[in-house]
């Protein structure tokens, strides 16, 4: 078994011997006797490997410098090498796509699940080759192949550093943005009092007719709060049934001026029946708050999913953005608009499905792309122009928020986002609509006919509504009958160990005490207390045309 001598981290090394596909029968990664090379990669998960390629390559960061490192090649992996450290091991499956430039030797490895990696080499097509016959040998699929000029090659790259700076300001903001009712931390207005619970709650009525109160529960986990409320896993008593409970505080909901919105809330999430929506069980109310029951969907947030991948591959974003697209659109033939679209306010459940929730701006009454209405609300990222400009929308203010959605699932961030609310909202009316290299061309298409600033234009604005988008090229490969029937494979399943696991919620809410805290009666408490008559009555059945 021979060994591996010819590469020396401390000088330039020379290039291994030219291949000869299909076999890639070079060197054992792991020889008899094992080199300081062969070590460190050992040390770095390498196994069953054989080396393909090395040489001296440029790695050039954000601000164009260049640095020296060695770039290896393997039957199952990428090798970023510098001095003795081993920087990264890439798996070839992970690579998502190869853009190189026309008029240089740069190119760029696109790694969906993290940052990308901007390369410069002498023999940069000498490596695509390579790493695409590898990746076909590997996967079994072709590798994707782009070519671009230098000054396209570079404006999309997502650096290590670009992805942190990115992620921290992201997080931080779209915490804290419009409409986010369930998690915003920053304008607590939560008791944290004795934990008792509450004995004034009135007899109500549960979706299918049966009595529910506060004492009918167990309180288990807190999954998320929000300025004037939280959401809490509990268990009913008699059934053992795992359920969410989303409690808000009366006083609360009339200060902030909500009360239309929470009542509009309750109504359409327990009349909606949809397979991408939760519903709604049992909803009553007590002197002082509010209490809605529903599904408890345990696979999490997308955007705690989004935020642990970067960003998702095509197959995954196009998935979810057409069981999305269903649920909207069943939305819209009952005459309602969402308005408040974004990974926050979509779940996955155990089986990799979505389910969309949170209806508190949603807007009930928009019979067509004429029905107007003017309120400004939504997530700052996601406002359509029209929002913005208060010019009036309708319902193809969800179409904007779809590609907008797609687009980030896409990229790791939304087209026109700045941590800066007053520069976004120039953006998403003035600034052009770029793509990342990597976006397949069916993608750029949907994405700009969705992202159109004349809603009158806009993909999903003629009277077919959502089939217009139904038809589009990107979801060719979707069978919509299926889909509705959740019988399709999904590209990702979460981690999910029992009905009660709450692995895929923010930990900083997980670890607090379950509790429903007292508050103090609403003064006027009376004539407040009508302000929400009707929200423990339910209509019976689905709600129709």
């Amino acid at each position: 078994m021979q060994s591996t001598d010819y590469l020396k981290l401390s000088g330039k090394p020379t290039a291994a011997p030219s291949l000869c596909f299909p076999s890639l029968s070079l060197w054992p990664l792991v020889p008899r006797r094992q080199t300081p090379v062969l070590k460190l990669l050992v040390s770095c998960n390498a196994h069953n490997e054989k080396i393909i390629f090395s040489d001296v390559v440029k790695k050039i960061n954000r601000k164009g410098s260049t640095q020296k490192r060695i770039l290896m090649i393997t039957t199952r992996a990428i090798y970023n090498l510098e001095n003795n450290k081993c920087k990264r091991r890439i798996e070839v499956q992970d690579i998502g796509k190869i853009v190189c430039s026309r008029t240089s030797d740069q190119f760029i490895l696109h790694i969906p699940k993290e940052y990308d990696y901007h390369y410069s080499s002498a023999r940069s097509k000498e490596i695509v080759t390579i790493l695409e016959k590898v990746h076909h040998v590997y996967v079994g699929e072709s590798l994707s192949v782009e070519t671009l000029d230098d000054k396209d090659l570079t404006k999309y790259v997502l650096t290590k550093k670009d992805l942190e700076k990115r992620n921290k300001s992201a997080h931080m903001a779209r915490r804290s943005s419009a409409g986010d009712l369930m998690k915003s931390m920053a304008k607590m207005g939560l008791s944290e009092e004795k934990p008792t619970l509450p004995k004034e709650d009135s007899e109500t009525r549960a979706v299918f007719g049966e009595k529910a109160c506060m004492d009918d529960f167990e309180l288990l986990k807190v999954l998320g709060k929000g300025s004037f409320g939280k959401v809490m896993q509990v268990k009913k008593k008699d059934t053992g049934e795992i359920l969410a409970m989303k409690i808000l505080q009366k006083d609360k909901v009339l200060e902030k001026h909500q009360l239309e919105h929470t009542k509009a809330e309750r109504h359409i999430l327990q009349a909606v029946q949809h397979p991408f929506m939760v519903h709604l069980k049992y909803a009553f109310q007590s002197d002082t708050k509010l209490y809605m029951v529903l599904d408890y969907v345990n696979g999490g947030e997308l955007f705690f999913h989004l935020q642990n991948s970067v960003r998702f591959s095509e197959v995954r974003a196009r998935l979810y953005g057409a069981e999305i697209l269903l649920a909207l659109g069943h939305l819209h033939s009952l005459g309602i608009i969402y308005r408040d679209l974004k990974p926050e306010n979509i779940l996955l459940d155990k089986d990799g499905h979505v389910r969309l929730t949170d209806f508190g701006l949603a807007k009930q009454n928009i019979d067509s792309n004429d029905s107007k209405t003017y309120t400004f609300c939504g997530t700052p990222e996601y406002l359509a122009p029209e929002v913005v400009t208060s010019e009036g929308h309708g319902r193809g203010v969800d179409w904007w928020s779809l590609g907008t959605l797609i687009y980030e699932m896409m990229n790791g961030l939304p087209p026109f986002y700045d941590p800066n609310m007053t520069e976004m909202y120039k953006k998403i009316i003035h600034s052009p609509l770029n793509f990342p290299s990597f976006f397949s061309a069916s993608a750029k298409d949907l994405l700009s006919k969705l992202l159109e600033r004349n809603p009158e234009k806009r993909l999903g604005s003629g009277e077919t509504d959502v089939e217009e988008i139904k038809a589009h090229p990107f979801f060719e490969s979707i069978d919509w009958d299926q889909l509705y029937k959740r019988e399709v494979e999904t590209p990702f399943k979460p981690q999910v160990g029992s009905d009660t696991d709450v692995q895929n919620f923010d930990s900083c809410f997980t670890n607090e005490v379950a509790r429903d805290s007292v508050v103090a009666p609403m003064k006027q408490s009376q004539e407040k207390n009508a302000n929400f008559d009707g929200f423990t009555f339910v209509p019976q059945g689905p709600l129709k045309r």
